[in-house]
């Protein structure tokens, strides 16, 4: 196979067990793809420009090795190419994360061989993009691209304590050890949610999901509903919970069966806009990014990934 692949590689992804696992699986990728390279990443956010520059360089591929993170950062770089409004690079992900919920919505296979056998076999689907628009931490207005759930609220909060470890555990343990421990000091903010153009809900909320696929913290099924080939957000509400009732309906989110409770709300919408008096952090695809006030809608720009 002739395909141009770069794999951007995060060797800090996994508890910086990827700087590890990979070079072994590299050595394979090497023999069975003639162009292959791979570029290793230093810092947060480096791949944005590797990925933009891989696409001016007419990759075909380009592969994410590392979290949900990782391909976040690949894809706003994807996006920020000159080739963009005529993207024909595709992504693919490697899964090395400390969660890699978007691989578990998508099925992706974890082993290097499963993984080879479907880049030659080149089949690829189109995938929705959210792009938002929100306040970073200092306080500018930006936009961002994500492909699977972006969160507001308490949430978000256990992401920025998990990004701020050294998660050296599994990654589901990872999230709930960090859910226990924000928990019991988070108190629900007063929100105000508005998807196109109605006002959905105003009043104290634990948690604003904004679903284009179905898992986050490492295995919730948090939008059962929600399908990344749909041309609508699912828009999850997780309202006025007691820490108690939080813990009582957790097993319940990761079967994706707690959409029955009174407290929880699931929408199909276009556009939303979450806002606040409040500091209220906004995570997306696991990366702590901001703050609300911040809007959200189905992007008219695509990427083709790999499935």
């Amino acid at each position: 196979m002739d395909k141009k692949i770069m794999a951007i590689v995060n060797p800090a992804s996994a508890g910086g067990k990827t700087a590890e696992l990979w070079p072994k699986k590299s050595r394979v990728f090497k023999r069975e793809f003639k162009y292959f390279k791979e570029v290793y990443t230093e810092t947060a956010g480096e791949a944005v420009e590797i990925a933009r520059k891989a696409v001016s360089l007419n990759y075909d591929y380009l592969m994410a090795v590392g979290g949900d993170g990782t391909v976040n950062e690949i894809v706003n770089g994807m996006l920020a190419a000159d080739l963009a409004d005529n993207l024909k690079t595709k992504l693919i992900i490697s899964a090395h994360g400390t969660g890699s919920d978007l691989s578990r919505v998508l099925s992706l296979p974890k082993k290097t061989e499963a993984l080879i056998k479907r880049i030659k076999k080149n089949q690829s689907r189109e995938v929705n993009l959210v792009k938002s628009s929100y306040l970073n931490h200092q306080g500018e207005k930006i936009s961002r691209y994500f492909i699977n759930i972006a969160d507001c609220g308490m949430g978000a909060e256990v992401a920025k304590k998990l990004n701020a470890s050294k998660k050296t555990i599994d990654g589901s343990l990872s999230y709930l050890f960090k859910l226990f421990q924000t928990l019991f000091s988070y108190q629900n903010k007063f929100v105000r949610v508005e998807a196109d153009q109605n006002l959905i809900y105003e009043g104290l909320l634990n948690s604003v999901v904004i679903a284009n696929g179905n898992y986050f913290g490492g295995g919730i099924n948090i939008a059962p509903e929600a399908d990344l080939f749909s041309e609508k957000i699912n828009l999850v509400l997780l309202k006025d919970f007691s820490k108690t009732a939080i813990i009582y309906n957790l097993i319940k989110a990761y079967q994706g069966k707690h959409l029955s409770h009174p407290l929880v709300e699931s929408h199909f919408v276009k556009e939303i806009k979450v806002s606040s008096d409040r500091e209220v952090q906004l995570e997306m695809d696991g990366e702590t990014v901001g703050t609300v006030d911040a809007e959200f809608k189905i992007s008219a720009k695509k990427i083709s990934l790999l499935i």
